[in-house]
């Protein structure tokens, strides 16, 4: 080969390479391309719907010593039709399924269901780079009851009714020097009034805080200022009226009765110097939740003070928006003279419904420290409840065999 022809042949190759170089760095410096990897789109199951889901690249896992199952977040959320993302502004795992929202922190209790601050039972844990959840997290929050076949490595998943509200749990402990609390607040979610399951919650909420006013540092600061407010604007009044009643009464009224002014005044500054060894030990409050539908939730709450127990009930018709007491759900005339045969001092305010829809009467008895659940039989609330109410107490033969 001469000289002439081989010189050609390394200039074009030169050439090349050149050009190829050129256009390589031509295209590194060109704006990287996003591109979104579509993520498949499964189905979200209807009420009654099985689901089975097998061969997850992240398996279930089962402890024999606690029964507990453990289910792998994204896989299952994902593969029921819901969706997983990671929350950088609360530093959070966002679920999104069925129409709700749940927040969760790795090793963490304390979680956000629709904004609203909730308790697990369980704490998400990261096993082998993979978040894992409770099955009572699908369960308590989205109506899908979990089967876990251990032989076949099979999750069956049968999805529940999703249009009735749910009732969470948020818990609340701390101490007063020797002292301590323990509350249990019910939270619920899901109603189509969004606005009105706000009020209710904070009603509850308000209910249980005040139950923890003896405890440091358990209000809000902005609820303590509140509350004073109210005391302040009480005291007020009060001493207004005590001035008109005084410049309308002779002097000597006035004089007649100063005394045991003076003497109530000592008596109330005493109790308010009650030294802290007087007050309860402990505070622990919990909560039952009995019946809840699309049309009425019915709940009760315990407050243990160590020598005192107490009771309160919330009923809530959800269609008609407002809490009902037993003259709302009946037709007689004489209720508390019926009912006077199962509680001596009947409260028309103070009843509860469990979820087998049987009719329990709260009596709280003051004087002995007790409360008791007074069990009203079936034939004699049917005789009694108006029809509108009738679900209440009449439940199908299939829900009373469950």
């Amino acid at each position: 080969m001469g000289w002439k022809k081989l010189t050609v042949i390394v200039v074009a190759a030169i050439a090349l390479v050149g050009g190829a170089m050129a256009l390589a760095m031509h295209l590194i410096q060109q704006p990287e391309i996003e591109m979104e990897v579509p993520t498949p789109q499964v189905a979200t199951p209807q009420a009654g719907d099985t689901t089975t889901l097998a061969d997850m690249e992240n398996m279930p896992i089962y402890y024999d010593d606690t029964e507990e199952l453990l289910m792998p977040l994204r896989n299952v959320v994902e593969g029921l039709g819901g969706s997983v993302k990671w929350d950088a502004e609360q530093k959070a795992t966002e679920i999104s399924f069925r129409g709700k929202k749940l927040l969760i922190q790795r090793g963490s209790r304390e979680a956000k269901l629709n904004d609203y601050p909730i308790t697990l039972g369980f704490e998400p844990k990261a096993i082998n780079g993979c978040l894992y959840i409770s099955e009572d997290v699908l369960s308590d929050y989205f109506a899908s009851e979990v089967v876990w076949d251990s032989e076949q490595r099979v999750v069956t998943i049968k999805t529940g009714d999703n249009t009735k509200p749910i009732i969470a749990n948020r818990a609340l402990s701390g101490k007063d020097q020797e002292r301590f609390y323990e509350a249990s607040i019910p939270v619920i979610v899901g109603l189509n009034d969004v606005s009105y399951e706000k009020r209710i919650n904070e009603d509850m909420e308000d209910y249980i805080l005040e139950q923890l006013t003896s405890f440091q540092n358990v209000l809000p600061k902005d609820e303590v200022e509140k509350l004073q407010e109210m005391e302040e604007e009480a005291a007020e009044e009060a001493a207004e009226e005590a001035e008109e009643a005084a410049e309308e009464m002779p002097q000597q009224e006035a004089e007649a009765q100063q005394a045991p002014k003076e003497q109530e005044t000592g008596q109330e500054e005493a109790a308010q110097q009650t030294p802290a060894e007087e007050l309860p030990a402990f505070v622990r409050i919990r909560y039952e939740a009995g019946y809840c539908g699309t049309d009425f939730i019915s709940l009760y709450c315990e407050v243990d003070r160590g020598t005192k127990l107490s009771a309160k009930s919330f009923n809530i018709d959800l269609n008609e928006q407002k809490y009902v007491s037993l003259l709302d759900l009946t037709a007689t005339r004489n209720l508390e003279q019926e009912l006077s045969a199962y509680v001596e001092d009947v409260d028309v305010n103070q009843y509860y419904i469990s979820k087998q829809r049987q009719c329990h009467l709260i009596s709280n008895q003051e004087q002995a420290g007790v409360y008791q659940l007074v069990l009203l039989p079936d034939q004699e609330a049917k005789a009694i409840w108006k029809d509108a109410y009738r679900m209440l107490i009449s439940a199908p033969m299939e829900s009373k065999k469950q």
